[in-house]
């Protein structure tokens, strides 16, 4: 008898953990974006937030190449230091998320460039969330707009107590045109 017992107890807790593994990401998926309290640009820098279709990211990841991705990149650029997060998204759809596990299989990627400075490098792990919208799902691609959030984890190289969240909300404008 307490063999059977234990072993119902293990299939309830496993569908119970299942369950709620499923909600979270349901949560992510289903979520509106709130057009409020976008990231500001930092002071002094110059910021973009753009996309473009049909692409991808370079081997060094840095330089933009014919792909099959929907590619967002917001670009902040202050004095000597430029960062740049990059974002794989679909090319079909008005919408999409990405949990930490479409972190870790890349289609999230982070540059920085520094050319004298003393900064311990930072690496993306495995936590964070992006999720994005269509704001003009009726229009041409080069007249829409995109408004993305991006919430991922930092961790500073070879110092793993050292970590950071890198927050992004803002409108994506396209960076082509077709007409």
């Amino acid at each position: 008898m307490r063999k059977i017992t234990i072993q119902l107890l293990m299939v309830t807790m496993t569908i119970l953990i299942s369950a709620s593994c499923s909600k979270d990401n349901e949560k992510i998926a289903n979520d509106e974006i709130d057009e409020k309290n976008l990231t500001p640009c930092p002071e002094n820098a110059n910021c973009q937030y753009l996309f473009t279709e049909d692409a991808d990211l370079n081997e060094a990841g840095s330089g933009l190449i014919t792909g099959p991705y929907r590619l967002f990149w917001a670009d902040i650029q202050t004095a000597g230091v430029r960062t740049t997060l990059y974002i794989k998204a679909p090319m079909d759809g008005k919408s999409f998320s990405f949990n930490k596990q479409a972190i870790l299989d890349g289609k999230v990627k982070l540059t920085w460039s520094c050319a004298a400075c003393l900064m311990t490098p930072f690496r993306l792990i495995e936590d964070g969330y992006v999720k994005g919208i269509n704001l003009r799902p009726g229009k041409q691609a080069d007249q829409t707009r995109w408004l993305l959030e991006a919430e991922v984890i930092l961790e500073a190289i070879g110092q793993p107590a050292k970590r950071d969240t890198l927050h992004v909300k803002q409108y994506f404008d396209p960076n082509f045109v077709f007409n």
